[in-house]
């Protein structure tokens, strides 16, 4: 009796099979578009030097071929790379690579993350692969991110036209335990200050570092349960407040026509990193989910805590100072109580009005939301913070290199931004530079070309006309007087 074949079985051989078949159709293609190009090539530009063997990661398996190599005056060159615009990175075809990232984001771990991509594609990748790959897409991000920085200072950004009423951030950090040499550098610093300030030093458990999180957005999508937000732009990475302000400023030049925007509002936990990246006319506020944190962390009495969220939850912000004030006598007074009610209200002394009460004090009108889209009360920061780093960042491995970190916030950051898509010719793709002030210096040079032109053509004139001065009894009134206009002008240009 024949074995009886199962249907898992029967799809996992079908479709081993499906791409070796496509591996196969692929090599002979590069491999007679070769030949082609070496027949038709120029042989006194492109003196041949023999074949090479390379070889391609792909989501049909590996594809190994050979091309020609040609020798040129500036060097050595493969025409098929050239030709048909192999797009890798290292080994790794563009497609592949970009199944990986977003694998990598949806992970715990670089290597749930290799095992993941072994039973979706027919290919085997290491763990160390994947996280190689992290770092130089990360890089290629931060770079970019530079590049933007650097365009912005030297004006030459191209500007955004977009108009709207509004634009929202929000802005958090997430802090994570430091791993290698970073934790190394972290513990000395540590003792160094230690040493200075004449303390004992302990050694610590954890080292943590913090990483930012910052996103801009239009307003909420009309109609929606989901709170989503609209037109949403990412920034992370292990960074200063000053760099990050800079890369914000570079995307806001680059988004919108700034002059349109009447309000602008940021919302965050409090941390003094916030408050330096916000622009002079923005309304900053505490985010509600850490005013409630924060009570929660400092109140131990759940009524109290309730009254207490019911006064700011009214809006009756005038009555919250002595509402804790109140409770240090009701708590009985003692010092570890008083302390964190002290605490609380050096927390809650400011940023407890929303941005919609700000602008109502001000006596000024809630700019009205474009079509299909509204505004709603700020508050999303945790739950991106979560969607775009935390299932990646803290879970499953439990430390990480700063650059490490850094660069996969980034490819994670591109991940959600794009709405779970990665696409890796964005990312490599130009910045658009305003080339405007060049083509006016341009002109300007040119005008003066011309003018240096015109007017060594009249000190010819002129030397002419004085020659005529010379020989002739008389001259006419008119020759005299364009004599008189045209020489010191002239003169200049010797």
């Amino acid at each position: 009796m024949e074995k009886e074949v199962q249907f898992y079985e029967l799809e996992k051989r079908v479709y081993n099979l499906v791409c070796e078949l496509g591996c196969t159709i692929i090599k002979d293609i590069l491999e007679n578009q070769d030949k082609q190009l070496m027949e038709n090539r120029d042989k006194k530009e492109y003196r041949h030097k023999g074949y090479r063997t390379n070889t391609i990661k792909t989501v049909m398996g590996e594809i190994e071929y050979t091309r020609a190599m040609y020798k040129t005056d500036k060097g050595h060159i493969f025409l098929l790379d050239k030709e048909i615009h192999i797009d890798t990175i290292g080994k790794i075809s563009s497609n592949l690579a970009e199944i990986m990232l977003k694998t990598i984001v949806d992970t715990v771990s670089y290597r749930k993350g290799a095992s993941e991509i072994k039973n979706m594609t027919n290919e085997t990748i290491s763990h160390q692969a994947l996280q190689q790959l992290v770092w130089k897409v990360g890089e290629q991000i931060e770079k970019k991110e530079k590049k933007e920085i650097k365009l912005m200072k030297e004006g030459k950004l191209v500007k955004g036209t977009k108009e709207i009423p509004a634009l929202f951030e929000e802005a958090d950090g997430i802090w994570f335990n430091l791993q290698g040499d970073d934790r190394k550098k972290q513990i000395e610093k540590y003792k160094k200050r230690c040493e200075k300030q004449n303390k004992k030093f302990k050694q610590p458990h954890s080292v943590k570092t913090e990483l930012k999180l910052h996103i801009t957005y239009e307003g909420w999508k009309e109609d929606s349960d989901r709170n989503e937000l609209v037109n949403k732009y990412i920034i992370a990475g292990m960074m200063t407040p000053k760099t990050l302000k800079k890369l914000r400023d570079a995307r806001v030049y680059q988004s919108y026509d700034e002059k349109s925007i009447q309000l602008r509002a940021n919302n965050g936990d409090g941390a003094s990193w916030i408050a330096k990246i916000a622009t002079e006319d923005t309304i900053c506020q505490k985010d509600s989910f850490h005013i409630q944190q924060e009570i929660v962390r400092d109140i131990k009495d759940k009524e109290k805590r309730k009254e207490l969220m019911k006064i700011i939850e009214e809006k009756k912000y005038g009555e919250v100072q002595p509402y804790i004030e109140q409770l240090k006598y009701e708590l009985g007074g003692e010092k570890k109580v008083v302390d964190k009610l002290k605490t609380l209200q050096s927390y809650l002394k400011e940023g407890l009005p929303r941005y919609q009460d700000i602008l109502k004090e001000q006596g000024k009108e809630m700019p009205e939301a474009p079509e299909g889209i509204e505004y709603r009360n700020m508050g999303t920061m945790e739950s991106q913070i979560f969607s775009v780093l935390k299932v990646r960042l803290m879970s499953g491995r439990k430390a990480f290199a700063k650059k490490g970190a850094s660069y996969l916030s980034k490819v994670c950051a591109e991940y959600s931004e794009n709405k779970g898509d990665i696409e890796l010719q964005k990312i490599e793709s130009e910045i658009k530079i305003d080339n405007s002030v060049e083509e006016w210096i341009k002109d300007i040079e040119e005008h003066v070309r011309r003018n240096k032109k015109l007017h060594r053509v009249n000190l010819k004139e002129i030397e002419e006309y004085k020659y005529a001065q010379s020989t002739v009894i008389e001259m006419t009134p008119e020759l005299k007087q364009l004599l008189k206009l045209a020489e010191p002008t002239a003169l200049m240009y010797r």
